[in-house]
């Protein structure tokens, strides 16, 4: 089967979906102050009036009077010339109108100029954040087989857009390589939970330590250092290195500023004491145990 990973940044762009708006919001308050000036609304009044003239109506009149005789039908000539004369002055007054329509729109516009260069950055970066994996669909066989042979199928567009916001990810992608020879999707096979990264176009898992780095061929994380042959080697992030013991970030704050972290918890520099119902607290002046 092939799937198709459904996808969303918006845990990633919430600054910047919030300046977005906040910058399109601005955009229009100085539109809108543009629009209300003596000098808009003079251009706006002439290109009202751009829908005839004088001279048009002119020439529609001479062209009309030439057919008012029906018993002496005009010359072809004369029709053509004067339809040529009105086409000329259409073709006029269109032209003023599209001039006064740019005079207008630059003049709508004026002072918007960093902000409409700030809103196309936003939605570069939008466009371009990472999106999380929030879950997975199925679509048509990726292989199907006819004849004895087995032909790879490509249905990638018409199923991202039956599911929309998705994108194709691929079962047998590993690493960038299909594990049976066919073409590779995307780095990895998709996960709810997954990255999507659209600048590499690739998934891959959450970064597990702020030092490890992206493999962009196989979009798998590396330590920065290799880890040692054999068995139970754990990553020690705070001093980067491998340690044969286990170790894991902490996940509270430092109580106290003379206590350590030994990989689990954190430990206070003498033991408490071990005395049947005592309940002590930590008494970090004299850095002691104090029974209550």
């Amino acid at each position: 089967m092939a799937y198709y990973a459904k996808i969303s940044n918006q845990e990633f762009t919430v600054s910047e979906w919030a300046r977005l708006m906040e910058a399109r919001q601005e955009v229009n308050v100085i539109e809108n102050d543009n629009r209300a000036s003596d000098g808009y609304i003079a251009l706006n009044n002439m290109y009202r009036t751009k829908n005839t003239s004088d001279t048009l109506e002119s020439l529609q009149a001479e062209l009309n009077a030439l057919y008012a005789d029906r018993e002496n039908p005009p010359a072809q000539e004369d029709v053509d010339s004067l339809n040529a004369s009105i086409q000329a002055e259409k073709d006029t007054i269109a032209e003023e109108a599209t001039d006064l329509l740019e005079q207008m729109k630059i003049l709508e516009e004026e002072g918007t100029e960093g902000l409409v260069a700030e809103i196309e950055t936003l939605n570069t970066a939008i466009a371009n954040a990472l999106c999380r994996v929030t879950d997975m669909y199925t679509g048509a066989d990726e292989f199907v087989s006819s004849n004895g042979e087995v032909t790879e199928v490509d249905n990638s567009v018409y199923w991202e857009g039956f599911y929309g916001g998705c994108k194709r990810t691929s079962y047998d992608t590993q690493g960038g390589v299909h594990e049976l020879g066919g073409t590779p999707f995307r780095k990895n096979y998709a996960a709810v939970g997954y990255i999507y990264d659209p600048v590499r176009d690739a998934f891959y898992g959450e970064q597990p330590y702020a030092s490890w780095i992206l493999n962009e061929d196989t979009c798998y994380w590396a330590a920065p250092t290799p880890m040692p042959e054999g068995r139970d080697w754990h990553w020690k992030e705070d001093t980067t290195e491998w340690v044969n013991y286990y170790w894991q970030a902490p996940t509270s704050e430092q109580p106290y500023p003379s206590w350590t972290y030994d990989g689990v918890n954190w430990v206070a520099p003498t033991p408490m004491p071990d005395k049947p119902g005592g309940l002590y607290t930590w008494d970090e002046e004299t850095l002691t145990w104090v029974e209550r």
